[in-house]
């Protein structure tokens, strides 16, 4: 059974480009605006069980979304998808269970085998 994934970016582009690749994997749902992400998530009706996610956007970053979703639904795996490695402190590494570097992707099948480890 395929486990669900949201999925964050603010560039439709790359929300294209992984939604059809993470798709044969993972049942995807994908959102551009980090709000709604967090509203569709914090619905206990819609089962999560992967947040992916990208760091820099606007209006709420990817630390401030996990941040967000993991004070009430703690069992999510929370996975920030970056090129800004730097810019996050090990205080912050309590809040999400995976970080991977965007120039460490070298195909698709790397990012779904970083996405299922445990």
């Amino acid at each position: 059974m395929k486990r669900n994934l949201v999925f964050v970016d603010d560039n439709q582009t790359i929300i294209s480009i992984l939604e059809s690749e993470l798709a044969d994997d993972f049942n995807v749902s994908t959102f551009t605006n980090p709000r709604k992400a967090l509203e569709y998530i914090q619905d206990a009706s819609n089962q999560v069980d992967i947040l992916l996610t990208d760091f820099m956007m606007p209006e709420m970053n990817g630390l401030q979304l996990v941040e967000a979703v993991k004070k009430t639904r703690k069992e999510i795996r929370a996975i920030i998808l970056t090129g800004y490695c730097k810019e996050l402190n090990d205080e912050q590494k309590d809040t999400y269970d995976l970080i991977i570097d965007k120039s460490v992707i070298v195909d698709n099948k790397t990012l779904i085998d970083l996405i299922n480890q445990n």
